[in-house]
This record gives C-alpha cells, sequence and structure tokens, in this order.
C-alpha cells in the first residue's frame, strides 16, 4: 500500500511539472505575441501616416506626384520607424479599366524591428491607397436657383418689388449635373414664410421657390477661406476702375472695405465675395455713399457667375442691374451680427444660368490651381502572422 501510494504520488507531481511548464510557456507565448500586435500596429501607422503626409505635399506642390515613383520611393522615418512611398499616376497604367484616368494610387510601406531570442526580426507592412482626383472647384456650391438664402430664418429678411424679376430657366446649354431648370428662389427649412413678396415681382420659375432642408453655408467657408489666401484673388477698394475678369478668364474678387465701380465696367465674370463691414456700389452717375455691409446696383452692369454675401446685410439692387448665375446669400457659423436685410426692387433681373456655374467654377480652378484629392480605398499587406 504505502509502495502504491508513493507511485501515485510521484506521478501527480510529474503531471503537475508538465502543467506548470506548460503554463509558464503559454505565458511567453502570448507575451510574445502581444509585443508582436503592437510592434505591427506600429508599423501599420507608420505607413498610414506616411501616405497622409504624402497627401500634403501634393496639396502643396503637384510636382510630388511625378516625382516619387516607384523606382524612386520617398523614404523617411516617423518616431525611428522607417518608410518608404511611391505614387503611381493611373494615366501611366494602361488598361486600368474602371478607375479614371487622373486617380491616383500611393504604396506605403513601413518597417518595424523587433528582438526575438537574440536576432533581430522585422515586421513590414505594405498600405495601398487609391485616390480620384477632382478640380478645387469642386467646392464652388451648385447652383440651386437664381438665389440662394443658406441663412437661418430668423437671421434675414426679405423684401421684393418694383419691376425686379427672377427667372430659374437657364438661358445657356446645360452640361452634366447641371439641370435647365432650377426654383426662383432656394431657402433652408422654416424659410416659406419669409417670401411672401415673390407675389409682388416677376418670377419665372417652376416652383417660383423651394425649400431644402439639407441647404447649408457652412461647406461655402472652406471655399471663400482657400480663395481668399489664394494669390490669384483680387481685393476691391476704393474708386475701381479695372476689368472684372472677362469669359475666357473669369476672376475672384472680394470687397471686405468700401468700394465703387465707377461705371466704366459693363460686365464681370467669376466669383465675388460681399464680406460684413464692406460695401460695393455700382452707378452711372450721381453715386451716393450707400450703407455699410450692402452690395447697391443702380446702373446697367450684368454679372455672370456667382455673388456670395458673407455675413453681409443691406443687400439692395435697384436700377437695371443684371446678375446671370446665382445670389448665395449665407452667414458663418456662430454669427450674431444684425440680420441680413434683402431688398430686391428697381429693374434688376437675377437669371439662374449653367454658363454662369461655368464662369464660377473656372475662376476658382484658375485662383487656387490645386486638386482635392477623396481616397475610395485602402489595402494593407504584412507579413505579421499572429499566434
Amino acid at each position: 500500500m504505502g509502495r502504491a501510494m508513493l507511485i501515485i504520488c510521484s506521478a501527480v507531481l510529474i503531471s503537475m511539472g508538465f502543467i506548470s511548464m506548460s503554463t509558464s510557456q503559454q505565458g511567453k507565448l502570448l507575451t510574445q505575441n502581444n509585443v508582436d500586435y503592437a510592434e505591427f500596429t506600429m508599423a501599420k501607422n507608420t505607413a498610414h501616416s506616411a501616405i497622409q503626409l504624402a497627401m500634403q505635399e501634393i496639396n502643396q506642390d503637384d510636382l510630388f506626384l511625378t516625382t516619387y515613383h516607384k523606382d524612386n520611393p520617398w523614404t523617411g522615418s516617423i518616431e525611428g520607424r522607417e518608410f518608404d512611398l511611391y505614387i503611381d499616376t493611373l494615366n501611366d497604367v494602361a488598361g486600368n479599366g474602371f478607375w479614371q484616368s487622373d486617380s491616383i494610387r500611393i504604396v506605403s510601406n513601413a518597417t518595424q524591428y523587433i528582438q526575438k531570442g537574440g536576432e533581430t526580426d522585422s515586421i513590414t507592412v505594405e498600405v495601398v491607397s487609391l485616390y480620384l482626383k477632382e478640380s478645387f472647384s469642386s467646392l464652388v456650391p451648385g447652383f440651386e436657383g437664381a438665389m440662394t438664402f443658406a441663412a437661418d430664418p430668423d437671421m434675414y429678411s426679405f423684401s421684393a418689388g418694383g419691376s425686379a424679376s427672377i427667372s430659374g430657366n437657364s438661358p445657356t446649354a446645360c452640361g452634366p449635373g447641371q439641370e435647365e431648370s432650377k426654383a426662383g428662389v432656394t431657402v433652408t427649412s422654416g424659410s416659406d414664410g419669409k417670401l411672401g413678396d415673390l407675389q409682388n415681382i416677376d418670377v419665372d420659375a417652376d416652383p417660383k421657390y423651394d425649400v431644402d432642408p439639407n441647404l447649408n453655408y457652412q461647406p461655402t467657408d472652406e471655399l471663400i477661406a482657400r480663395l481668399l489666401n489664394s494669390p490669384g484673388a483680387t481685393r476691391l477698394s476704393g474708386d475701381w476702375g479695372d476689368p472684372l475678369g472677362t469669359a475666357d478668364q473669369p476672376g475672384v474678387f472680394f470687397v471686405d472695405d468700401h468700394m465703387r465701380l465707377n461705371g466704366k465696367q459693363k460686365e464681370g465674370f467669376g466669383i465675388l465675395v460681399v464680406k460684413a463691414g464692406a460695401y460695393m456700389e455700382y452707378c452711372d452717375s450721381n453715386c451716393t455713399d450707400p450703407d455699410a455691409a450692402s452690395l447697391s446696383m443702380n446702373g446697367n452692369f450684368d454679372w455672370n457667375g456667382l455673388i456670395i454675401f458673407e455675413d453681409a446685410y443691406n443687400f439692395t439692387g435697384r436700377g437695371t442691374p443684371r446678375i446671370n448665375g446665382n445670389v448665395l446669400v449665407g452667414h458663418t457659423e456662430g454669427y450674431d451680427g444684425q440680420p441680413i436685410e434683402i431688398d430686391i426692387s428697381g429693374n434688376i433681373h437675377f437669371q439662374y444660368d449653367c454658363q454662369g456655374e461655368n464662369y464660377a467654377k473656372m475662376a476658382a480652378a484658375d485662383a487656387v490651381k490645386q486638386n482635392k484629392y477623396s481616397r475610395v480605398v485602402t489595402t494593407e499587406v504584412s507579413n505579421y502572422i499572429g499566434n
């Protein structure tokens, strides 16, 4: 009996030893796996970060696209982790199929070195991102009618009378993504009650006005900020006698001070932005100072394109001017200034025009010679194998 008990106890102790050794080994493996996964994650983050840095470089200089190709990758390190990156412009890839010819593919490789059993090993990650290229002009808000009031209902008032008129039917041919006919005026939700005075003027549109619950001024903020800081924009002030763009070369013009067109210009092309605290006046004769932060048109002047009133008020349209394109009135986020007073009277005519939209896009693209890229898909490949 004693001998049998000794045999049993020995077997139990041996078994427990094996279990202890197995548990210890599993712990070591688990720890190593956690370390490996952490290293893999850091390598992956490095590859993604390199792509973000590359996009910043591309936005600053289009030459970056063609400088760093497969035979001449861009190399560097982020927090001690090495990366190399190259760019395929897909117009150079024959038969690229679905993807547009002006798309780009960025391939980023990152390496993380690790120590295993006294030896150096490495984890590599390759991240491939495909981007579609759009012109900067894609930031120009789509023309939603002859006039667009992208403002909260309690932030503006509207009055109309005299021989003023509005048309939502484009007189020029419309291209892809454009519509031949639009509402005369498009407003935000809750603004219907503001537009009673439309019955006082001629509105050739069906419907006369439209309510767009998704209408918002904020996306236009980025457009204005980029245009304002671009070398291609012109700031108007004082008595202005120079041209305001042409059909072949429309421009971007800012009014952020007091200025007056002296009557030499009969038309303008592109984008005109009237900022708060400024005024612009056009008159053939007998000019008088208008109120601050307003646009007063009292002569025979045509604008072809987009006019934006940002935080501006006391918009007065009298005389016989004609605006071919779109007028966008809105306020920046958090604006708490005076309500925007929109007064349409005299013989002013607002005409929705697809060609006016084209002029605005041409002006934006020329002022900011930069592309906008949208990421479509990203894939990852790695030599990391988790246990």
